[in-house]
């Protein structure tokens, strides 16, 4: 017996469904929460500056989570001065994510 997935619409469900774009903002937020909990600022600007979201990829039909964080040095809690070591924060939870 062989598949013919034909009437099959799963790649419509994975790439454009409520429940995906309910999941993506789930794990957003929890990558939001994350940032929020480990970013090391004395005095919480950047730990208050911070929103997920999901919206549609620009090339492409899918959807993507968004975690932005800005604020005063927050693009270089990532990647560091010459000054500071990187805290990978973002980048540990995304590598958490995917396994």
């Amino acid at each position: 017996m062989e598949f013919d997935g034909t009437d099959n619409d799963l790649h419509v469900f994975l790439q454009d469904s409520a429940e995906l774009g309910d999941f993506l903002q789930e794990i957003a937020e929890q990558g939001a929460d994350r940032w929020t909990r480990s970013v090391r600022w004395l005095t919480g600007y950047n730990a208050t500056h911070i929103e997920a979201y999901v919206e549609p990829a620009d090339d492409e039909p899918v959807q993507e989570g968004i975690v932005l964080a800005w604020g005063y040095y927050a693009r270089f809690r990532e990647h560091g001065t010459r000054w500071n070591r990187p805290e990978h924060v973002m980048r540990d939870f995304i590598r958490d994510v995917e396994g």
